[in-house]
């Protein structure tokens, strides 16, 4: 730490009698390794570092207690396998934890931010900047740039599910020469064939593929063993290498819902695909010729795993598809074309079971008079529920959680089907098409409680011999409710094609709910980083806005705020450069680390020299980052842009940092009181 500023704080600590700025200068002078919960947490932030973008190294996670290992590409799995048992860690995986279930994506992001953002505060301390002006500091240019980027948005009012042509023509304008051109956009299909196409989705119209052949750049050699740039399809990271036009984002604007998804899938179009599929089969059940968030929400998906089949076979069906025994298959070709009676079941179809916060009685028996006493409790109970249904002429029973297998038997031998582990949401979809109650134990059963016009069917072409499981469907009219089957040959890779899909059903439902995106490849992270640009020119140049606050401070604090804000938004900078340059690195689009931050340096500069940094984010700073097809060469014409989404994006800076600066005070607190105590001691302060 620099020798003059140390003696300059001591002089002015021996002078001054204010408690809190002595205080927070001697903690900006004590060793950084006091910090301890800040270093964990920036240790623990490198674990991801190869998770972001698109090309995720996936990760083998090892339990030495089971002995088993998974195989994950999402951070939210892997923070489940870390012991995290300090402070920080906890309060860590309880952010992360929120940010999960709250958006389902952006998790990536929170993890590396967290990471970065803590180095960023203790590069602040190195400089000895008080804590105060960090958290204030930090706090502010957050804030002001993410009231900035709200020019950035991107407004998605009418979501179209056919698209209406292929191509067409639009003007481009050119903001520094005027020049006005026209250009042909073609659209992509998916590579996929057979699953979604004019056959599977009536009304659909099919689009050819075109690819444009150009010879790879002679940077990088993206055919190179080293680069293995193979089958990047619309990356969020990657926008287009040579956008031929430009649309002003703040103008609404018709979507189709192919584009959407494509622009949102972010590497992954083949499980997207199936989620567009699924979006297009509740409209059409709907009615509607457009998609919203009324129409469609994450909890109207389902999805059903079928393994060891070919991942090729995946698709999506309207209504509610599970897995079943094979004894199931005689009843459910009995029930082929005929209404059936349904109950819905909130809880377990057990005799123990009881609701959450039963609480029973103690020291009390039940006496019963009943003829035959060596019947157990549990065979009474079976005999009882099993009339009761049998009364109420019940044909298919849905349960949330287990069942009673003898119960089940007794059922399927009266042509009753029982389905376990039904998801809540699922429930919901039958109990608003059927008008069905739920109800928690088969004693509350009543007509209100029993829907109709329920439907089964079998579904031969998902059945899984291996498994030796059959696949049915059940479907009521006018329900809210698709199936997506993901197949998958190999078990450690469920869960991933599990998170994936959820990944991209609630980035097409949070798009839904926002009505509005991002654009995305890095735009928004390099518009921030150009606004903190100008706030640090704006405190050098004395701003009004900024010198006006500083009248209320103390002389020594006025006099070194400006430079220590510069110094704080600088350090904030430098967490979203590391940001884009690991993202830009993990895609191999450049060597190395450090020709990425060459790049994000000249963008910058380039950004300064625009009259208007929005449209240099769509137009010019797209055609600077490179995006590579199926075939792993370079696009040169692409109709629809990369997308993010915008809440959970912001949410996660706001979160990221807010978690840090929490830990800081913390640990800012324990020190305090520890060099408070040292002082009521009579002991002396070292500078190091």
């Amino acid at each position: 730490m620099d020798a003059e500023w140390l003696r300059t704080c001591a002089n002015d600590l021996i002078c001054r009698p204010c408690d809190q700025t002595r205080s927070e200068a001697m903690v900006s002078a004590v060793k950084l390794r006091d910090h301890l919960e800040l270093i964990e947490l920036f240790n623990i932030s490198t674990s991801v570092k190869t998770l972001l973008g698109p090309r995720k190294s996936y990760k083998f996670i090892y339990n030495e207690d089971t002995q088993e290992s998974t195989l994950t590409c999402s951070s939210f799995r892997l923070l489940e396998s870390l012991e995290l048992s300090s402070a920080a860690g906890q309060i860590f995986n309880e952010t992360i934890q929120a940010h999960h279930k709250e958006y389902k994506t952006g998790t990536t992001t929170l993890f590396f931010l967290v990471g970065v953002w803590s180095k960023a505060v203790l590069e602040c301390l190195h400089h000895g900047v008080p804590i105060s002006l960090i958290v204030s500091g930090m706090l502010e240019g957050l804030n002001s740039c993410i009231e900035s980027v709200k020019e950035l948005y991107i407004p998605i009012d009418n979501i179209a599910t056919i698209k209406q042509n292929t191509r067409h023509r639009t003007l481009v304008a050119d903001e520094r020469n005027g020049h006005v051109s026209h250009n042909e956009n073609h659209c992509f299909s998916s590579s996929r064939g057979g699953n979604i196409g004019p056959d599977t989705c009536p009304g659909h119209i099919a689009n050819t593929v075109k690819h444009i052949d150009v010879t790879p750049p002679g940077k990088g050699n993206l055919n190179s063993k080293s680069c293995q740039m193979s089958k990047l399809s619309h990356s969020r990271h990657f926008s287009i290498s040579k956008i031929s036009s430009f649309q002003n984002p703040s103008q609404p604007s018709s979507h189709s819902l192919e584009d959407l998804t494509k622009s949102l899938s972010h590497g992954n179009w083949e499980v997207m695909e199936l989620v567009e599929k699924a979006a297009t089969l509740l409209s059409e059940n709907s009615h509607e010729t457009s998609l919203t968030k009324d129409v469609f929400q994450a909890s109207c998906l389902n999805i059903c795993f079928v393994k060891g089949v070919s991942e090729v076979n995946s698709s999506a069906a309207f209504g509610y598809v599970t897995l079943v025994r094979p004894e199931y298959v005689t009843v459910v070709k009995n029930f082929e074309g005929k209404p059936l009676k349904v109950l819905l079941l909130d809880g377990e179809l057990t005799e123990n079971y009881r609701h959450i916060g039963f609480n029973k009685a103690t020291n009390l028996k039940l006496v019963s008079e009943i003829a035959d006493h060596e019947r157990s409790a549990e065979d009474l109970w079976i005999s009882t529920a099993c009339q009761k249904i049998v009364q109420a002429s019940i044909n298919l029973i849905l349960v949330r959680g287990d069942a009673c297998p003898q119960l089940i038997m007794q059922c399927l031998q009266r042509n009753i089907l029982i389905i376990t582990h039904v998801r809540s949401n699922v429930l919901q979809a039958f109990s608003e098409c059927t008008g069905a109650e739920p109800v928690a134990y088969l004693t509350e059963m009543s007509p209100h409680s029993i829907g109709c016009e329920v439907y089964a069917t079998l579904c031969p072409q998902w059945s899984s011999q291996s498994s030796q499981t059959a696949a049915i469907s059940l479907h009521a009219h006018k329900i809210n409710l698709a199936t997506v089957v993901l197949n998958c040959r190999l078990m450690p890779k469920v869960q991933v094609m599990e998170d994936q899909f959820w990944a991209c059903s609630y980035k097409l439902h949070n798009a839904f709910f926002d009505r509005k995106v991002f654009p995305g490849g890095g735009a928004v992270e390099l518009f921030c980083l150009h606004h903190l640009q100008k706030l640090e020119t704006m405190l050098e140049s004395g701003s009004p806005s900024h010198s006006g606050s500083q009248s209320c401070m103390s002389s020594w604090l006025s006099s070194s705020a400006i430079h220590y804000k510069s110094s704080v938004y600088k350090c904030l900078a430098k967490g979203w450069i590391k940001y884009l340059s690991t993202l830009l690195f993990n895609v191999c689009q450049f060597s190395s680390e450090l020709e990425a931050m060459t790049f994000i340096q000249n963008e910058l500069q380039n950004v300064g020299t625009y009259s208007s940094p929005s449209l240099y984010m769509f137009n010019e700073y797209s055609r600077n980052v490179l995006f590579i097809d199926d075939s792993g060469l370079p696009i040169e014409h692409r109709q629809v842009p990369v997308y993010d989404n915008v809440i959970p994006k912001v949410e996660a800076w706001r979160s990221a940092l807010h978690l840090v600066l929490t830990v800081l005070q913390s640990d800012a607190e324990i020190i305090t009181r520890s060099i408070k105590q040292k002082d009521s001691l009579g002991g002396d302060y070292v500078f190091l």
